[in-house]
């Protein structure tokens, strides 16, 4: 009688490296981001909903865990071939191995299905430090929010994801990357003229149209590319939006310079009306809420609320500005040379000393990133607090917002969506934690790599006197969402309105505009 050992089939793993084939072509970039975000996904939600096995992975992942494993697990396993998932990091290895890239490293970073490799099953928020993922992580969250990409990852040496990207699009998602370019309107601003660069040189290829062919299969990748280095704004969402209405509009027939120079035309016209415009007739309603002798307080850098203060001061009125700011971006700092320079009394300080400054305050301004359906600001991260603690001293908080800033989502708190900056400001000695190392890059190219390999990988990074404590758990969100009630008044180029009309202006206001631009 056969011995239990020698009654056990075959390991599938094996079959699957059998049959593969060696010249398979490795995932692309995207389609790994597309994995890594499927597997944190898959991760949470079993960590949520209890799978079965162990739950705790260790940074190197070359323990084997108990159990089936709960619903993504159990599918991660099936599809892997019920024994290993490889993670992302894994790539062009064996075919079940790289069609359960998703759903296998989800299953072995939530105790489901096997031994877990790869990036997927140790690192945070998409390339994140390496970090041990178990149900006490602090930052547990928020592992669905990504960091910000490094540079080496958006530059010409990822060939395969830049291969017909637009140089503008490049250099414009490393300045995001860096935070060169922030603030709604600046992002909104450079990515409508990096889309007249596209558009100046572009060429449908034969047996094509403009209409058909720009809009998809040469415009949307250069869109996804500026979202690996920075999520969208709303702002920019509502620009794309609104050209990729403008190119649907354009008759087939139309001569291909014609119709250029009118989608040309048409994105100056909404830089023009719905941001420059918008924020001078903003700037004059605003001013008549500025009397003289006022100490007006303002939170970070909005350029709506900047070049309110100036043209006031231009127009000669007498007021004092209280500039409070905070980690990690500081652009308080930079509205602090603008008002010094234009001889605008000012007085800078950190949010923690807010409640030093409040008795001589006398008006708030606020910028918004988006202002939501319910009311709500979904501003810099801080700006919730300054609304509610001005609110509770009767400081009237106005907040200056464009139109094409409206959304019609509803956000009760700012965990679901949200976006995590880089914690070099936290860490000054260490490096950023989503630096990949030369092991963890070699094993992600690398054509079907081995477990080994990626654990070699995490151990080297996890072993670098460079990273960050391991009990640290640095995290520095950018936004927050503040109350509706705390918001007194909202000044827009439609004129003054309660946060209770913002639903009206999106239904009545907003779709006249995209119509008549």
């Amino acid at each position: 009688m056969a011995s239990p050992a020698q009654q056990q089939p075959a390991p599938t793993l094996t079959t699957a490296t059998t049959n593969s084939k060696p010249n398979k072509k490795p995932p692309t970039p995207k389609e790994l981001a597309k994995q890594e975000k499927a597997a944190r996904r898959a991760a949470q939600k079993a960590a949520a909903g209890g799978g079965g096995g162990d739950s705790t992975t260790t940074a190197t992942g070359d323990e084997p865990h108990a159990g089936g494993g709960g619903k993504k697990g159990g599918a991660g396993g099936q599809k892997g071939g019920g024994h290993h998932g490889k993670g992302a990091g894994a790539a062009g290895g064996g075919k079940h191995a790289a069609d359960s890239s998703a759903s296998g490293a989800g299953a072995a970073a939530t105790g489901g299905g096997g031994d877990a490799a790869g990036p997927s099953a140790s690192h945070h928020g998409g390339g994140g430090g390496v970090r041990a993922t178990t149900k006490d992580d602090p930052l547990q969250p928020f592992l669905h929010l990504d960091l910000p990409k490094p540079a080496s990852s958006l530059s010409h040496s990822a060939k395969l994801s830049t291969a017909n990207i637009h140089p503008s699009i490049l250099r414009l998602a490393l300045q995001y990357s860096e935070f060169k370019v922030v603030g709604a309107n600046a992002r909104c601003i450079a990515m409508l003229e990096a889309f007249k660069d596209i558009i100046t040189s572009y060429t449908p290829p034969p047996q094509t149209s403009l209409t058909r062919h720009l809009p998809t299969t040469h415009l949307n990748p250069q869109i996804a590319h500026l979202i690996r280095a920075r999520p969208l704004s709303v702002s920019m969402g509502t620009a794309i939006r609104f050209l990729k209405y403008e190119i649907s509009l354009i008759e087939m027939e139309m001569d291909l310079d014609e119709a250029k120079q009118i989608l040309l035309t048409k994105i100056d016209s909404f830089i023009r009306d719905r941001i420059l415009l918008a924020g001078r007739v903003i700037e004059q309603h605003a001013i008549e809420k500025i009397k003289d002798g006022d100490v007006i307080l303002t939170y970070a850098r909005s350029s709506v609320v900047e070049g309110v203060l100036l043209e006031a001061k231009r127009q000669g009125k007498e007021f004092s500005v209280v500039v409070v700011d905070s980690r990690p971006l500081y652009e308080g700092k930079h509205l602090l040379h603008s008002l010094r320079l234009a001889s605008i009394p000012t007085t800078y300080v950190l949010l923690p000393s807010l409640s030093l400054v409040l008795p001589r305050v006398s008006l708030c301004l606020l910028g918004t990133h988006a202002l939501l359906s319910n009311g709500a600001m979904f501003s810099r991260a801080g700006t919730a607090l300054v609304a509610m603690m001005l609110r509770e001293r009767s400081v009237p908080v106005v907040c200056c917002c464009e139109t094409y800033k409206f959304s019609e989502r509803v956000m009760l708190d700012s965990i679901v969506g949200n976006e995590r900056a880089t914690p070099l400001p936290l860490l000054p000695t260490a490096t950023p934690l989503n630096a990949p190392t030369t092991t963890t890059t070699a094993s992600s190219s690398a054509a079907g790599g081995k477990s080994s390999a990626s654990s070699t990988a995490s151990a080297a990074a996890a072993s670098s006197p460079l990273q960050p404590p391991p009990n640290l758990s640095p995290l520095s969100l950018l936004y927050d969402v503040s109350r509706p009630e705390d918001v007194t008044v909202v000044i827009t180029e439609a004129g003054l309105i309660p946060v209770q009309s913002v639903p009206v202006l999106l239904r009545d206001y907003k779709p006249v505009q995209g119509r008549n631009s």
